[in-house]
């Protein structure tokens, strides 16, 4: 083998990466560190703005609308399917519909990188568009197709009709490639799928988002009389955002009992978020300091570095998640809460319990629960102390477990 192969490429394929925000472009710095040894680029929706340098490709939106109304046609209702028809005809004029959303856009990217069955795709964020893509892939490419790596992080696996979607699946797993490999990052989301449509997918596909999980902090808790709870990211329904009010206010009334200690609630949001008619207006009253709880807005559109330091600031994270949601996918702040030595407040029974049953979690269910477990742990943190250093540990030893790495062989790690 000539000097040039000795190292073996990485193509990391992230649509929704346009933007610095979110967990997207976390990704790929944490797939680069998982897989040192290999030349990585990576391909990003064609919003994309550049903020992570140059792309090798960009997937278009038409053509994953044009494989949606396939979708549509093959598996949908006769409403569906005269909907699709009608849809196809407006925006390909055509009823002659590609085979998957961006199949094609990949192939043409493996040539041109000159990719082949050493070297390896991975989906960081994988949907029944990036499936279907990797079996046209495979298809059109044979036996010089790279080996490919799917991580789905929820059911929905981005179609919301829930026959169509499992119409798409079971046509997949019928012709699943053998250089096509599917991956959860929770095992509860891996055993739904193995449970309900028998897919051969494995757990525990965790990457390191917005934390190193490597920095261990400061031996000390509180630095000062205040105990600052953190509540990260774009304020949404299914996060419990519209729960905070009455978590805060039940807060306030379990230490208006003469408690030196205040809460500090450090809150992500935007400025409308915190306005009347906003999703976090009502703790408006909590903005003026002279209370034993009150609320800090922080800005939802920082740099990784202001979000590093801001989230270092907390002493524990708090996740009133929808359970309906959360119980089997799983949320990058868990990570970066556990990355971080922090403990997690969180909803009862959601996902990911294998990173918050060490004695860092506090489960809750009701607005008066999460102010109770908020109170116990301001109250007492270095409780937690010994808890949050064996989730870290766990957590480290789950990264160095990570099951694409056993696929790749010995060789292709640089071990």
């Amino acid at each position: 083998m000539s000097e040039a192969r000795d190292r073996r490429k990485l193509l990391i394929v992230e649509r929704k990466l346009e933007h610095n925000r979110g967990h997207h472009h976390t990704q790929i710095s944490a797939l680069k560190m998982l897989l040192p040894n290999f030349d990585a680029n990576f391909v990003v929706g064609e919003a994309y703005d550049g903020f992570l340098g140059a792309a090798a490709g960009k997937l278009s939106a038409k053509s994953i609308k044009m494989a949606r109304l396939r979708s549509r046609l093959h598996h949908g209702s006769a409403f569906q399917r005269l909907g699709a028809l009608f849809g196809s005809l407006k925006l390909a004029h055509s009823v002659r519909l590609p085979l998957s959303a961006f199949g094609t856009s990949l192939v043409t990217i493996c040539r041109q990188l000159q990719l082949d069955a050493t070297d390896l795709i991975i989906v960081p964020t994988a949907d029944l568009d990036s499936f279907e893509s990797a079996v046209e892939l495979t298809t059109i490419l044979g036996d010089n197709a790279p080996r490919i790596c799917l991580r789905f992080l929820n059911t929905e696996l981005g179609d919301r009709d829930e026959r169509i979607r499992a119409k798409r699946l079971g046509a997949i797993l019928k012709r699943l490639p053998a250089n096509v490999f599917l991956f959860t990052e929770t095992d509860e989301l891996a055993g739904y799928f193995r449970n309900h449509f028998k897919m051969p997918v494995e757990g525990g596909f965790y990457l390191p988002c917005s934390l190193p999980p490597a920095v261990v902090p400061d031996s000390h808790v509180n630095r000062e009389p205040r105990f600052r709870i953190g509540v990260f990211g774009e304020p949404r329904p299914e996060k419990g955002s519209q729960r905070l009010a009455n978590i805060v206010a039940a807060l306030a009334e379990l230490t208006d009992t003469g408690s030196t200690l205040l809460i500090d609630f450090v809150i992500q949001g935007s400025a409308a978020d915190f306005r009347q008619g906003g999703i976090y207006g009502d703790l408006r009253g909590f903005l003026d300091g002279e209370k034993n709880v009150i609320v800090s807005p922080q800005d939802n559109r920082i740099s990784p570095d202001e979000f590093q330091k801001l989230f270092h600031s907390v002493d524990a994270v708090l996740l009133p998640y929808e359970r309906a949601i959360y119980c089997l996918q799983g949320s990058g702040v868990v990570q970066d809460a556990v990355a971080g030595y922090k403990p997690v407040i969180h909803t009862r029974g959601m996902s990911m319990m294998a990173l918050l049953t060490h004695g860092n979690g506090v489960p809750a269910t009701t607005d008066r629960e999460f102010a109770e477990a908020i109170a116990i742990v301001a109250t007492d943190p270095l409780r937690f102390q010994k808890g949050t250093a064996r989730a870290a540990a766990y957590f480290q030893d789950a990264l160095a477990a990570n099951p694409l790495l056993p696929l790749l062989g010995a060789s292709l790690q640089g071990r």
